[in-house]
């Protein structure tokens, strides 16, 4: 690939596909790991759909899953194991070693 074409697919990505959104948790890196991995998952799905339905499927859901994930910025799953994860039970000062070994 020449670098023009390389430099054409990274303004695309960054003007149209990873548009900043509000609601946004994921950073820009997953983001592009999502829409990879999310658009082999979705094409490997259509192609598996007369040979194996039920793997198709799963396929297709799991990689639209994932493509709405990178295009969105926001993913619920990751929203929620923050939110439990901020309101996990407390240890108090007392109860931690004060020295190394």
């Amino acid at each position: 690939m020449n670098n023009s074409m390389i430099n054409k697919v990274s303004e695309t990505l960054n003007k149209n596909v990873l548009q900043q959104n509000p609601s946004a948790n994921v950073e820009k890196s997953e983001r592009l790991v999502s829409l990879g991995a999310g658009a082999f998952l979705a094409l490997k799905g259509l192609t598996n759909v007369f040979s194996h339905p039920w793997l198709a499927i799963a396929e297709l859901g799991i990689g639209g899953s994932l493509l709405y994930r990178g295009v969105t910025g926001y993913c619920a799953v990751k929203e929620k194991l923050e939110n439990e994860l901020d309101s996990s039970v407390h240890v108090p000062q007392s109860a931690m070693p004060t020295e190394a070994y």
